[in-house]
């Protein structure tokens, strides 16, 4: 891990942007807050989710990371691995630490070691600076782990790992692998998840394609079709668009902005006819053409919220 910025004042290339990141997310796990001034612009926007507002400028994003450090004081953040193309960023990662404080005024402490991932869009200006976050994290499964949402009996698994696991990712950018990439998932989106192609899964996902973030799931194309089939079933309407893209050596990633009209059951919340938008994050590992691997983050949190679920939280924009 570097032990310094890249140079700024003119366009970085991606590498120079992952390193950027990894200083960012070093000092900050120091708990050297100068690096918010340092590193994001003053017109910086942190875009929330779950409920939580946009921040405007690096002292009100400095805030928020401040106030969960007062419920966990050893909060540490892990990068799992990054996607790179043009001006953004994707990084995705873990968070974790011991919950021995009130947790954003939700959750008093126990005590308890809690661990989520996220996935995070960085948008660079011309000067190497950063001007944007776009971000979707597992707040579902924090606030479960921190005991302020009851967690589903046989649905119960353990935080995710938050020993740091860099992933190598191929630097290769040859522009024909670059838009084969690109083109894969935008065939994803729009073939199974906008016209209902669900057989196109079979050909997108290897037989073997695995999920972390749905290791309950079958392997392969089976899989993406039991989750498209439930949410299909509560949103006849269901349509998803791709908001970021980025595509990178073995890697293509993407931020999705989706929703409906809930006409169905969901995870067993009968329909109230509330359109709802929510957002997600999806890095795909391809291999042969086909994806091998699969992550994704998706608000949750927001989706029950609009459904009357869980409070005023994520309320739908727009």
């Amino acid at each position: 891990m570097t032990n310094e910025a890249p140079p700024t004042g003119r366009r970085l290339t991606p590498a120079e942007m992952k390193a950027k990141l990894l200083y960012f997310y070093q000092q900050t796990n120091a708990l050297n807050f100068t690096v918010f001034s340092e590193m994001l612009s003053p017109d910086f926007v942190n875009y929330g989710v779950a409920g939580f507002p946009d921040l405007h400028g690096p002292a009100e994003f400095r805030g928020l990371y401040e106030r969960f450090l007062e419920g966990m004081p050893d909060l540490h953040f892990s990068p799992t691995f990054m996607v790179a193309e043009g001006d953004i960023v994707f990084l995705r990662g873990t968070l974790g630490g011991t919950h021995s404080g009130n947790l954003m005024g939700m959750a008093p402490a126990t005590n308890k070691r809690l661990a989520w991932t996220g996935t995070s869009v960085y948008r660079f200006n011309e000067q190497g600076i950063i001007v944007a976050r776009w971000e979707e994290w597992d707040v579902l499964g924090m606030m479960q782990q921190a005991g302020v949402i009851p967690t589903p009996p046989g649905q119960e698994t353990p935080p995710p790992s938050t020993t740091p696991e860099i992933h190598p990712t191929a630097t290769d950018t040859d522009p024909a692998r670059v838009a084969q990439n690109r083109a894969l998932m935008e065939r994803f989106i729009e073939a199974v998840w906008n016209q209902k192609k669900l057989e196109v899964a079979d050909e997108v996902f290897a037989p073997n394609a695995t999920s972390p973030d749905a290791a309950m799931l079958p392997p392969g194309g089976a899989g993406v079709k039991i989750i498209a089939g439930m949410f299909f079933e509560a949103f006849p309407d269901f349509h998803m668009e791709i908001d970021f893209l980025a595509a990178e050596g073995d890697r293509v990633a993407a931020h999705f902005v989706q929703g409906g009209t809930h006409q169905g059951v969901l995870f067993g919340i009968p329909a109230t006819s509330k359109k709802v938008q929510f957002g997600e994050m999806g890095i795909l590992r391809l291999e042969n053409g086909q994806v091998v691997e699969s992550f994704y983050n998706t608000d949750m949190m927001g989706l029950m919220g609009q459904l009357g679920v869980g409070g005023d939280a994520g309320q739908a924009k727009g």
